[in-house]
């Protein structure tokens, strides 16, 4: 299985790069890295052209959403796992990569956390099996965008939890400067 960390998102809502912010004493890029690197043969960011990374790097060239990185993810590899994680998912830890590992279906599309907040699975910290690829071209091919639905609506695993913080998201300034002050009490 490789790791996959989308970094590729214009942060918009954020005002600067989300993958550069810092929650665990390095960048968010790192930490996730480094700790993806424990559980997959390789790790890569998937990112847009302009962000220049050099190495262990997939470019997103159609850069329409997520799911367009994931898709980069399997023509540049039909042929493993890909564990896929948005870089803005502060509290994932080595125990939440191991509990999804853990419950692993390779015989599903997908296996995914149950997400309350969304009702539906949780796209961005999910494993994409290799028979997800040509579902993934033709869902894309027919114009949608939305890596939720695309879960929705094929055979995958679900992670249903009762302590699920770890699924959030941070996408404001605001809400980092809540994440951090929480951190610190």
């Amino acid at each position: 299985m490789n790791g996959l960390i989308l970094i590729g998102g214009k942060s918009s809502r954020m005002g600067t790069d989300k993958s550069l912010l810092d929650y665990h004493g390095v960048s968010q890029r790192e930490y996730l890295f480094q700790l993806m690197s424990k559980f997959c043969k390789e790790v890569y960011f998937s990112s847009r052209q302009e962000q220049g990374l050099s190495e262990n790097v997939i470019i997103d060239t159609l850069a329409i959403s997520p799911i367009s990185g994931i898709l980069s993810a399997f023509e540049y590899d039909n042929k493993t796992a890909w564990l896929v994680l948005a870089c803005d998912m502060p509290l994932v830890s080595a125990g939440t990569l191991a509990l999804l590992i853990a419950h692993r279906n390779a015989d599903k599309v997908a296996t995914a956390f149950y997400n309350p907040e969304i009702s539906a699975p949780e796209p961005l910290i999910t494993i994409y099996e290799p028979q997800a690829y040509p579902l993934l071209t033709t869902y894309i091919k027919e114009g949608h965008k939305s890596p939720k639905v695309f879960l929705q609506n094929n055979d995958v695993t679900l992670i249903h939890l009762e302590e699920n913080l770890f699924l959030k998201n941070v996408n404001t300034k605001d809400e980092f400067e809540g994440f951090r002050v929480n951190k610190l009490n």
